[in-house]
């Protein structure tokens, strides 16, 4: 809490309206982001065929390890990365996994929800 009124003090003597200064440059960053991009691709592909392997290997549909586990395995591994940093008193960045989670869910898989419920012919609303 009293980092806050900390940060407050200190830009009070700084021109508050100027512009921050770039760190890196257009086209460095352009760079960077395709080789992000062709990186996660990459990694992307690989999950892919894991999944595929899994899928023969224990005998389960590829359908239920890509819409049930993974995303389960990926909000654990979400949710205990949030745990570990609020052990380390980094409460702003637990809150963020915490209230980033939820938004995903109230933005994304709620409505999705009611439109394919409505697509089956069943009657279901956002209530």
């Amino acid at each position: 809490h009293r980092q806050l009124f900390e940060a407050e003090d200190e830009g009070e003597g700084e021109n508050n309206g100027a512009e921050e200064e770039a760190v890196i440059g257009f086209w460095s960053g352009f760079a960077w982001l395709a080789g992000m991009t062709v990186f996660i691709a990459l990694l992307s592909e690989y999950v892919v065929d894991t999944i595929e392997d899994a899928s023969d290997s224990w005998g389960l549909s590829v359908s239920f390890l890509s819409i049930i586990l993974l995303p389960i395995v990926g909000n654990a591994a979400e949710h205990a990365g949030a745990i570990i940093f609020a052990f380390k008193n980094k409460l702003d960045i637990s809150l963020g996994v915490a209230l980033g989670s939820s938004t995903q869910i109230a933005m994304f898989v709620v409505p999705l929800c009611v439109t394919v419920s409505w697509g089956m012919g069943v009657n279901m609303d956002l209530n």
